[in-house]
């Protein structure tokens, strides 16, 4: 079961799902069809209860999130959905494996050259981080009292389909509609990892065999300077275009440089990423996103 179907990456685990034939059943708080609509934020629980206790899933993939809003609305998307889903598996799929979509933001920033492993405590300096932590203590604490639970800290998520929340979504979105590049500080680096990567790793914790670690990373283990990337962008439209940041504006909330270190995702599941950040800018110049 894939909770959070409609969304970026949950939309790319589901088409890969469909490619490599696995059964799966999607659900989504904002589609319907091919999804069965599902809220986690709003539902009651006897409703959760029954959708796992209908599909007896093997593997449960949460993929809900919210990255932009209100605290309050962070904390229902990124906490309270993740403890009702958990309640929900332990009661009615006490052996299926728990697989949370977690972030880098939950690591914060590292010294300039440095790569973050999966010993790195975590030091979120935003709202944002804070509760997707805080959603991924509460599935280690899980795992600590003998669920099958792994959680995956996702570094910056690009390719074909990203949505103007990530920075390659807004840039396209900005030279394609008005020929300015409006962001806020583009002096910071990050490890951007192609989202059709990301979803290879989801399907390979999500079949492996083996029991796992609690924390895999998903990166590329190479950070790139934002301002490059809207670069490369800009040079990819062709078109004429100002690029407007402010350097001065606290977007990355002092995390000027994360880089993950994906030593133990390779070791585990035999992992790399395969789509290099060419490539991907490419891929989404041309889907238009």
């Amino acid at each position: 079961m894939v909770f959070g179907a409609g969304g970026f990456l949950g939309a790319r685990i589901c088409a890969l799902l469909d490619d490599r034939g696995v059964e799966y059943r999607g659900l989504s708080r904002t589609r319907s069809e091919p999804y069965r609509r599902c809220d986690l934020t709003s539902m009651h629980p006897y409703a959760l209860d029954t959708q796992i206790g209908m599909y007896k899933p093997t593997v449960i993939i949460n993929a809900v999130g919210a990255t932009l809003g209100e605290p309050a609305e962070l904390v229902r998307a990124n906490v309270i959905a993740v403890e009702a889903l958990l309640a929900s598996v332990r009661d009615h799929a006490g052996h299926a494996r728990f697989v949370q979509l977690g972030s880098a933001a939950e690591y914060g920033g590292a010294p300039h050259g440095t790569s973050v492993d999966e010993q790195t405590p975590p030091q979120p300096l935003g709202p944002y981080g804070l509760t997707k932590l805080a959603g991924s203590e509460l599935v280690m604490r899980a795992q600590r009292g003998g669920a099958d639970a792994v959680v995956l800290r996702i570094f910056d998520v690009i390719g074909p389909g990203a949505p103007e929340s990530t920075l390659t979504g807004r840039v396209i979105e900005d030279l394609r509609s008005r020929h300015l590049i409006e962001v806020g500080s583009l002096d910071v680096w990050r490890d951007f990892v192609d989202v059709r990567d990301v979803a290879e790793a989801v399907l390979a914790v999500a079949l492996a065999d083996a029991t796992l670690p609690p924390v895999l990373n998903v990166g590329t283990g190479r950070a790139t300077l934002a301002r490059d990337v809207a670069g490369q962008l800009f040079e990819l439209s062709g078109q004429p275009a100002t690029i407007v940041d402010d350097a001065d504006q606290e977007t990355a909330l002092g995390a000027t440089w994360q880089q993950a270190d994906t030593t133990l995702i390779g070791e585990q599941l035999g992992w790399s990423p395969k789509i290099a950040l060419d490539q991907s800018l490419a891929d989404s110049w041309a889907s238009g996103q």
